[in-house]
C-alpha cells in the first residue's frame, strides 16, 4: 500500500491504454482501485470541511462580523492535485494551495454588490432592478470594488467591470418567445433520479454525482482536478423535482426548497439571484452537461441583463419555481431560466432570464487528438475522442474544437464541412477513428455513436415508428463527419466547401424499439477521388443497437466548390421532365384531388410534408397506383435553420420522406387498409432503398413536387406492403429520383390482433 497517497497525487483509475485498447492490468491494479477509492473519499472530507470554512466566511463577510476587505480563508494543504496529463491543465490549475472553491467569487461580488447599493437606499423592498454580469467574479471576493454609477452600481475587479445592477422602470419585461418547434433536450447522460436531498446536494458538491444519479454520471477515470469545481449548496437545501422537459418552452423544469441567511433583509435580491443560480447548476449536473468539460465550473451567464423583482418581504425558508426557458452548447453548456419564489404560498419574488454557463477548468485543452481519449465517457463506459461539444461546435459553425487543421493550416472561407444543427443532428460522439491526415486511404474506419432520445420528436411526428428520414440521416451523418476528419476540412482553404450526399442506398434489417437506446455508427472509407473543384468519397456504413446490426447503407458523399455545385443541372441534364400525369392525364381513371396537411396520420409538425396531393388509385407506369404531391418551398421552413449553418438546404432525406408519405396517403385514402385499427407506417425490413440527389432544394425556390408509382401491393391479414419509385421535383428540374419505397402499413384487427411486420 506504498502507492496511497492523501495529498492530491493522483492514481490511475483504470488500466492505460494501448492504441484505443485496454491492455492487461499490471499485477497490483486491485490495490491501486482501493486505494484509489480512499483517496476520493478522504478528499471528499477534506472538501466538506473546505466548504463549511468557506461558507462561514462568506456569511461572515456577508453580515459585516468581518471586513469585506479581509482575506480568504487559509487554504487547506493537499487538496487539489497536481496538473493531469493528456488533460491540459497548466501550472496555476494544478497548485497544490487551491483558493476558495469557484463560484465563491461569484456571492462574494453579488454581496459587495448588495452591501453598496442597500447602504445608499437604492434598491428598498420591494423593487425592480436589473443585474448584468460582464465576467468571472475572481475567487476572492475581497478583491472587489463597488463604484457608483448614473442609474446604479457596478462592482469592479481592479478596472475590469464583473456586474451591473440598475432600476428598471418599465412596467413589462419581454418574455422570450417559445419556439415553433421546441428543440428535444438533449442530457449528455440518463437517470430516473427526479428529486435531490440535502445529501445528495452535499454529494454533487464533493463531486460524487454518479452516486446520486448512476452509472452514467460515473468519472472515475478522470483524475480529481477534472472532476466538477468543489462548490458548496449554501441556500439550496432540497430539489423536489426535477422535469426534463417541463415548463412551457419544453427544455426542463426545476422546484426548490432554499433557506435564506438570517441577516440583512436588504440583500434578499442578491441571495435570490445567488439561489437561482444554485438551482441552475444541480439542472446542468442532472443533465450532465458537465461530463464533456474537464474541472467543470458553474459562471454567470455574461452579457445580457436578468430582472429582479422583488414584490414582497421574506425571510427563512422560500420555494422556488424555475422554467428553464433557453438552453445551449455554444460556446459552452448554458441555461437560462425564468423563476418564481414563494413564502407559504405567497410570491414574493421573480427572477426573469437569469442564466449559467458551465466552462473547463483553467488551461484545459478541448481539442481533439487521435490516440488521446477525451474526458467523456459513453454510455457503454467507452473512451470518447470527440464528444458532444464537439459535435455541436461542428453543427454551429464552430468546427476548430473538433477538427485542428494542422501543421499550422488556417481555413479563411465560412463554409465547411459539418454537422446539421440541432433535432437534425443525430451524432453525438466520435469513438474512435483510424486515418492519416488528407491521404484518404480506402479501409479507414470510425466510430461514432447516437443517443436516441426518450422521447424523439421524429417518433412523436411521425405516428411512433422510426421515418425514413431520421433512419437516413443517422446511417449518413458520421460519413460527412469522417470526410471532415480525415482532411476534407482543409482543403480549398478560402473557398466555401460544401458537403452533398449523390448516392445511396440503405437496407433496415430489423424492427427495434430504439428511444433510449445509443446506436452504433460505423464508416468504412471505400474509395477517394479528387474532383476539379472537389472531393468524392464513397463509404460502407452500418448501426448497430444492442451490439447487433441494425442498418447497412453505402453512400457517395460529395464536397464541393461554388464553382463546382454551379455545374449540378439535375438528373436530366437540364431539361424539363413532366409528371406522369401531366403526360397521361386522367384519361378516364379515378382522379381524387385533396388538401393533406391536417391529415396527422401522415405527418406533424415538421414532418407534415403533404399539401396539394393528387391521388390515381390505378394509374402509374405500373397501373398499381399514382399520387402526385405539391408544396411551396417557404423561407421559414423548419429544415433550413437546421441543415446546415450558413449552407441552408432541404435535406434530400426530407424528400425521401415526402415520398414515404405519399405511398402511406395512397394506403389511407383508397382503403387498402380499412381492414386494420389505426395502421401506422413503418418502413420494410429487409428492402433495399437506394436513392440519388442530382441537385438541391434552397430557400429562393418556389416549389417542390413529388411523385410515385406503386409497382406492386401485397396484402395480408396482419398488414399491407407496397413497393413504389419515385421522383422530386425543384420548380421545374428533377433532382431526386428514389427506387424500392417499401412501405408496411401495420396495425390491430378488428378482432385485437396486434399485426407483425411482413418478414424480409
Amino acid at each position: 500500500m506504498d502507492e496511497i497517497a492523501f495529498e492530491g497525487t493522483p492514481l490511475p483509475a483504470e488500466p492505460p491504454l494501448a492504441g484505443g485498447r485496454a491492455v492487461d492490468p499490471p499485477p497490483s491494479a486491485p490495490a491501486l482501485r482501493l486505494a484509489a477509492q480512499v483517496q476520493r473519499a478522504h478528499a471528499a472530507v477534506l472538501t466538506a470541511h473546505q466548504a463549511v470554512e468557506d461558507w462561514q466566511v462568506a456569511r461572515a463577510v456577508r453580515t459585516g462580523r468581518v471586513p469585506a476587505t479581509a482575506p480568504g480563508p487559509a487554504p487547506a494543504p493537499g487538496l487539489a492535485p497536481g496538473p493531469a496529463p493528456g488533460y491540459g491543465f497548466g501550472p496555476a490549475h494544478g497548485s497544490t494551495e487551491p483558493g476558495p472553491a469557484p463560484g465563491y467569487g461569484t456571492a462574494g461580488a453579488l454581496a459587495a454588490l448588495a452591501r453598496a447599493v442597500r447602504s445608499a437606499g437604492a434598491a428598498p423592498a420591494p423593487g425592480r432592478l436589473t443585474v448584468t454580469w460582464h465576467g468571472e467574479a475572481p475567487e476572492d471576493a475581497a478583491a472587489l470594488q463597488a463604484v457608483r454609477q448614473d442609474d446604479g452600481w457596478q462592482v469592479r475587479d481592479g478596472t475590469r467591470p464583473v456586474v451591473t445592477v440598475g432600476p428598471y422602470a418599465d412596467a413589462v419585461w419581454p418574455r422570450r418567445p417559445v419556439p415553433r418547434f421546441p428543440a428535444d433536450p438533449r442530457p449528455l447522460a440518463r437517470t430516473s433520479v427526479r428529486r435531490l436531498a440535502a445529501a445528495d446536494l452535499a454529494a454533487f458538491a464533493a463531486g460524487d454525482i454518479a452516486a446520486v444519479l448512476g452509472p452514467g454520471f460515473d468519472q472515475g477515470h478522470l483524475p480529481p482536478d477534472a472532476l466538477p469545481a468543489k462548490e458548496p449548496f449554501r441556500l439550496l437545501t432540497a430539489v423536489t423535482g426535477i422535469d426534463p422537459r417541463g415548463g412551457g418552452y419544453g427544455q426542463g423544469s426545476l422546484r426548490a426548497v432554499l433557506r435564506l441567511p438570517d441577516d440583512d433583509p436588504g440583500h434578499l435580491w442578491s441571495h435570490l439571484v445567488a439561489a437561482a443560480a444554485e438551482a441552475l447548476r444541480a439542472h446542468a449536473l442532472h443533465s450532465g452537461l458537465h461530463l464533456c468539460l474537464p474541472g467543470a465550473r458553474a459562471v454567470p451567464l455574461t452579457g445580457a441583463p436578468l430582472l429582479v423583482e422583488v414584490v414582497g418581504a421574506a425571510g427563512g425558508e422560500l420555494d422556488m419555481d424555475a422554467e428553464i426557458t433557453a438552453t445551449g452548447m455554444v460556446d459552452r453548456p448554458f441555461l437560462v431560466a425564468d423563476c418564481v419564489f414563494h413564502a407559504r404560498g405567497r410570491t414574493v419574488a421573480r427572477l426573469r432570464d437569469i442564466g449559467i454557463t458551465l466552462r473547463e477548468g483553467r488551461g484545459a485543452d478541448l481539442s481533439v487528438r487521435y490516440g488521446r481519449p477525451s474526458c467523456r465517457r459513453s454510455p457503454g463506459g467507452a473512451p470518447v475522442l470527440a464528444h458532444e461539444l464537439h459535435a455541436v461546435h461542428t453543427a454551429e459553425g464552430r468546427p476548430e474544437l473538433f477538427v485542428a487543421v494542422p501543421d499550422g493550416g488556417t481555413v479563411t472561407a465560412r463554409v465547411r464541412p459539418r454537422l446539421p444543427r440541432g433535432d437534425m443532428r443525430m451524432l453525438d460522439r466520435g469513438m474512435s477513428g483510424e486515418g492519416e491526415w488528407q491521404a484518404y486511404r480506402p479501409g479507414s474506419r470510425g466510430v461514432f455513436e447516437y443517443d436516441v432520445p426518450e422521447d424523439p420528436w421524429y417518433l412523436r411526428e411521425c405516428g411512433g415508428s422510426v421515418p425514413a428520414l431520421a433512419l437516413m440521416e443517422i446511417a449518413l451523418q458520421p460519413a460527412g463527419a469522417f470526410s471532415a476528419l480525415l482532411g476534407a476540412a482543409g482543403e480549398y482553404p478560402d473557398q466555401d466547401l460544401r458537403c452533398r450526399n449523390l448516392d445511396g442506398r440503405m437496407r433496415l434489417l430489423r424492427e427495434v424499439e430504439l428511444p433510449g437506446t445509443t446506436v452504433e455508427q460505423h464508416v468504412v472509407l471505400r474509395s477517394h477521388s479528387r474532383l476539379p473543384g472537389g472531393l468524392l468519397h464513397r463509404y460502407d456504413l452500418e448501426l448497430r443497437s444492442g451490439g447487433a446490426p441494425l442498418c447497412t447503407a453505402e453512400a457517395a458523399h460529395g464536397l464541393f466548390t461554388p464553382e463546382l455545385m454551379a455545374l449540378q443541372q439535375g438528373l436530366d441534364g437540364g431539361r424539363y421532365v413532366p409528371s406522369w400525369l401531366e403526360v397521361h392525364g386522367p384519361a378516364g381513371r379515378t382522379v381524387r384531388r385533396m388538401d393533406l396537411r391536417d391529415d396527422e396520420r401522415l405527418g406533424r409538425g415538421r414532418l407534415a410534408l403533404l399539401e396539394d396531393v393528387v391521388l390515381v388509385p390505378d394509374g402509374g407506369e405500373h397501373g398499381a397506383g399514382y399520387v402526385l404531391c405539391d408544396k411551396p418551398v417557404r423561407p421559414d421552413d423548419w429544415f433550413f435553420d437546421h441543415h446546415f449553418f450558413q449552407d441552408p438546404v432541404m435535406p434530400g432525406s426530407a424528400g425521401v420522406q415526402m415520398l414515404f408519405q405519399a405511398v402511406h396517403a395512397l394506403a389511407l385514402h383508397t382503403g387498402l387498409v380499412d381492414h386494420l385499427v389505426r395502421p401506422r407506417c413503418a418502413v420494410a425490413v429487409g428492402e433495399e432503398l437506394s436513392w440519388s440527389y442530382r441537385g438541391q432544394v434552397l430557400r429562393e425556390h418556389e416549389r417542390v413536387r413529388g411523385e410515385v408509382h406503386v409497382r406492386r401491393v401485397h396484402r395480408h391479414a396482419t398488414g399491407v406492403r407496397l413497393h413504389a419509385d419515385g421522383s422530386v421535383w425543384r420548380d421545374a428540374l428533377r433532382v431526386y429520383r428514389v427506387r424500392n419505397i417499401a412501405v408496411d402499413l401495420i396495425g390491430r384487427e378488428p378482432g385485437g390482433h396486434e399485426a407483425q411486420e411482413v418478414p424480409a
